[in-house]
């Protein structure tokens, strides 16, 4: 069976690869999208594509799934000038008869927007078109859930960049607009009265693509689409395999073929690209499955570990334990560096007592800011860093104080995980830890990254069967630190911090603090990363998701140069 999928694979990737798309060496380097969006929920949109083509005789965009929008204005210039629109486009025709042309070419899910290439070698092309009636108007809000740049583009890799605009010169911001994005690795955010998203890495493969949703608080504009049914009920399904939603997936983006007049060889390059994503996800299916089985076969034999894992580098430590299932959230890094800083000193916990309104006195727990990091590590310098923007002049924070700065600033806490996990995986590249090579497959780990994934696991299979062991051997102010600052790292501080109750039944000083500290790290993760997690959930922007964006209109699948 394992040949025979092997061999499927192969021979359709290959006749995959036959096409004149896959064979081109067409590039486009960039696409910015500009849309202006009028009071009456038309848009205008304007594609620039910095290209270097040297075949082919078109550049060519489906835009599909536009259910009751329409196309209209279109337009194609370069360098040279507009180009002119000819009413029945013919693919086939010549280069010659394409050069400074342009036409539509009506599919069964929509339109293919053409134009001649003209000339080859760097060029940058403005297509130009208007969508009408492409905010819909729902019953709750204004909005629309679209697809600008299609998966399967065959020239790829491309940087995108999409700007949206109101022409009335409405400001777009968080008080009356919520944004998402979807299908690439980047950021939306909103910048000068614009939703700005962007590509971090340039889409590179067939699933890639950029979908964005926006929602518009009722009255900036007048829709003449009405929608007979919520945008929160387009939100869930866009939502729907993404990780706004804390959920993880691969949904949002569909495959499709436009028909037209096919020959024998188009047919069975078309068969091949239509079966080759069902085949494609049984061998990825299959390598995840070997990649699974070889994380618990790992796990199963690791021995007791008793020191803390890569000399106690958090960052390093924590892309291995998020990249082979040792942990689950990104939250856990932020809660481990609260921690430490805290054991540090650099955090100083205060108790403050306030009279509320009915005279009935409350105690909260602050945080006064004493002194930055001395030891190395970089999530725990770029925590306090944040912890000195969001506290006031007095140098003491307040859990409602870091909340709010951080509802508001979300992408400055979000920005740290990104930090920390690029400065883990540099440690890790450094000292050797990845082996590319086919015999390190399925983990992609050299031996000694290997070894460091099983101290992990064997640390954390440590902290979990403590009491089984009984272990008594270690000083109870790094059991009760260190330790503790792991297991958060980890995910487990709670079952590990019951696990050292039972060897250590009596209360100290060492577990009094521990477990105090531990739950005021845990309350100002939850008003830091947590708080900063609903704010991007809830439309302040951010960084986009790769899975979700189901439901969304236009685009469809392909386009670039043929």
């Amino acid at each position: 069976m394992k040949k025979i999928i092997t061999t499927l694979f192969c021979a359709l990737l290959l006749l995959a690869f036959m096409s004149p798309a896959a064979l081109g060496a067409n590039k486009v380097s960039d696409i910015k999208v500009d849309v202006v969006i009028y009071k009456d929920g038309s848009a205008y949109i304007t594609q620039t594509w910095n290209c270097n083509f040297t075949e082919g005789t078109e550049g060519y965009i489906p835009i599909e799934n536009l259910g009751e929008m329409s196309l209209s204005d279109l337009l194609v210039s370069d360098a040279s000038g507009p180009y002119t629109l000819m009413k029945d486009w013919d693919v086939k025709a010549s280069f010659k008869e394409k050069a400074g042309k342009l036409g539509l070419v009506k599919t069964n899910k929509g339109y293919e927007l053409c134009w001649g290439i003209s000339e080859y070698g760097e060029k940058r092309y403005a297509i130009e078109y208007k969508i009408n009636q492409f905010v819909g108007g729902y019953t709750d809000f204004d909005g629309f859930n679209f697809q600008f740049i299609n998966p399967g583009m065959g020239t790829l890799p491309t940087d995108v960049t999409v700007k949206i605009t109101m022409q009335d010169g409405v400001k777009l911001d968080a008080n009356h607009a919520g944004i998402w994005a979807f299908g690439f690795d980047g950021q939306i955010n909103f910048e000068n009265g614009q939703v700005v998203a962007y590509t971090k890495k340039p889409l590179s493969s067939k699933t890639d693509s950029v979908i964005i949703l926006l929602q518009l608080n009722k009255g900036l504009i007048n829709p003449t689409r009405v929608v007979d049914k919520s945008f929160e009920a387009v939100k869930a399904q866009a939502f729907k395999g993404s990780d706004y939603d804390d959920k993880t997936g691969t949904g949002g983006s569909s495959s499709v073929l436009s028909e037209e007049e096919l020959g024998p060889y188009d047919v069975v390059i078309g068969f091949a690209i239509m079966a080759l994503p069902v085949v494609v996800i049984i061998y990825f299916l299959a390598r995840k499955g070997k990649r699974k089985k070889k994380i618990l076969a790992l796990y199963k034999n690791a021995d007791y570990f008793r020191e803390t894992p890569i000399a106690g580098n958090l960052e390093a430590a924590f892309v291995l334990a998020r990249d082979f299932d040792q942990t689950d959230d990104d939250g856990d890094l932020i809660g481990s560096a609260f921690l430490k800083l805290i054991n540090a000193g650099c955090l100083e916990p205060m108790s403050e007592k306030t009279v509320g309104l009915f005279g009935k006195e409350k105690e909260s727990i602050s945080l006064r800011l004493d002194h930055p990091p001395q030891f190395t590590g970089l999530a725990t310098k770029m925590l306090y860093d944040v912890l000195v923007l969001a506290s006031s002049s007095d140098q003491i924070l307040q859990e409602r104080e870091l909340e709010n700065y951080c509802k508001t600033n979300h992408t400055t806490i979000m920005g740290i995980i990104e930090a920390a996990k690029q400065d883990g995986q540099n440690t890790l590249m450094i000292i050797d830890s990845y082996d590319p090579s086919k015999q390190a497959k399925p983990l992609g780990l050299s031996q000694r990254g290997e070894n460091l994934l099983i101290n992990i696991m064997g640390f954390k299979k440590y902290l979990l069967e403590f009491s089984l062991i009984g272990e008594r051997s270690i000083a109870e102010s790094i059991i009760w630190q260190d330790y503790l600052t792991f297991a958060t790292l980890l995910g487990i501080a709670d079952k590990v911090i019951e696990q050292f109750e039972k060897v250590y039944p009596n209360a100290t000083q060492y577990s009094e603090n521990a477990q105090h500290y531990y739950l005021l790290a845990h309350r100002y993760t939850r008003a830091s990363y947590h708080a900063a997690q609903t704010a991007r959930s809830s439309g302040s922007g951010g960084r986009s998701s790769f899975g979700g964006g189901g439901g969304f209109s236009g685009g469809g699948s392909g386009g670039g140069t043929r």
